[in-house]
């Protein structure tokens, strides 16, 4: 009985002794999140390019008038057809100039009225004044002084009918121009009057404001950034090397945004002149139609590097890469554990499933291999 008692004491001990070993064997260890080394791989001889998507048609809004702002047709996103009044600018001062004008507008009309009667009473009846200072009648002795006087050198009455005519008729002409001038003077200020309407040049959405009710602006001053959202286009700065693969008319590959998907895009333009210092051209690529993108998104155009079939870059896993707002980036793990984001230039897909880093991180370097949306740069948790 002893025995026995000492038998099964002994054979729970052992069995509890080996549950707990597998027990504990079974339990991983927490290691953390996984680091990977990052390795090289041929990348076929493409470059990606990063770009900001923009809008096909877009105009800057400037300030055409000093003046209060006093009306915005809306916030950003929204749409406007074409002259529809965006901003307006206080007229109150510019309308009560408008008021001096058109008065001083009619005080030259009046004056021209006159001129004109008083030439024409020249040219009618000559020497009205005098017979009208002799009781209405006309001056008999003008017709006996007046040879006498020429006879004698004390006058000349056909030059001085001819200097009465030239008087009237300069009086005419200066009330003419008094009246152009006043007309002209209303059509200037007309012109600011209506500077300081901003309209929809096309139909398009506002893009971005700068200026809020009640700001104070000056000529030149930016107001609103307006685009047309329907054709969008890929902006990029292509190195000198690679213009011989884009020409104007061919289709190319390109991915926007966070999407690694590629699409399909045409080379609309290449910019004729380089970038000063910078040996890069600037080259636009139209985006189909159906695609969604915003303005100022990142992208990425593949182009094809016809000096090289092949080289070897950094590659990493997609799972590796996180995009922080349009751009892709990965988190570098340091000597001493801490981590940093680093954003990227991406290439394109191995043949293994990777992709290819053209800038950013270089072969040796260690980075995590699935970082989390909440990771961030720091030390490792």
């Amino acid at each position: 009985m002893i025995r026995f008692l000492v038998a099964t004491i002994l054979g729970a001990t052992l069995t509890g002794g080996c549950f707990a070993q597998a027990s504990a064997d079974e339990t991983p260890a927490d290691s953390g999140p996984e680091i990977i080394t990052v390795k090289e791989a041929d990348t076929g001889g493409v470059i990606t390019l990063g770009g900001t998507v923009i809008a096909r048609k877009m105009v800057n809004l400037s300030a055409q008038m000093p003046g209060d702002v006093e009306f915005i047709a809306g916030e950003e996103g929204d749409a406007f057809t074409k002259d529809t009044i965006l901003v307006q600018l206080d007229q109150s001062a510019l309308l009560a100039k408008r008021k001096q004008a058109e008065a001083q507008l009619a005080n030259a009309e009046a004056a021209y009225h006159n001129a004109y009667v008083q030439f024409n009473r020249e040219v009618l009846s000559p020497n009205a004044q005098s017979n009208t200072m002799m009781g209405g009648m006309p001056s008999m002795f003008s017709m006996f002084t007046d040879p006498m006087r020429s006879m004698t050198g004390q006058g000349e009455p056909g030059y001085e009918r001819h200097a009465g005519l030239v008087g009237q008729g300069t009086q005419l002409q200066t009330a003419s121009n008094s009246v152009l001038q006043a007309r002209q003077a209303i059509r200037e200020l007309d012109e600011s009057i209506e500077n300081t309407f901003s309209r929809a040049p096309f139909d398009g959405i506002i893009v971005s404001k700068m200026i809020e009710v009640g700001d104070i602006v000056q000529p030149g001053m930016p107001l609103l950034a307006f685009a047309d959202t329907t054709e969008m286009q890929i902006q990029v700065e292509v190195p000198t090397r690679l213009l011989d693969a884009v020409q104007e008319g061919e289709t190319l590959m390109a991915r926007v945004g966070s999407e690694r998907s590629v699409i399909q895009v045409k080379v609309d333009r290449v910019f004729p002149m380089a970038q000063k210092g910078g040996h890069t051209t600037t080259v636009k690529f139209g985006i189909p139609e159906g695609i969604k993108a915003k303005t100022g998104t990142y992208a990425e155009v593949l182009i094809p590097d016809l000096a090289h079939k092949g080289q070897e870059l950094p590659v990493v896993p997609a799972s590796a890469v996180v995009w922080r707002g349009s751009l892709p980036a990965v988190f570098k793990v340091s000597e001493d554990g801490h981590l940093k984001m680093k954003v990227l230039r991406l290439g394109t897909q191995t043949s293994d499933g990777q992709i290819s880093v053209i800038s950013g991180i270089q072969a040796g370097d260690r980075i995590l291999k699935k970082p989390t949306p909440s990771t961030m740069s720091g030390a490792m948790e």
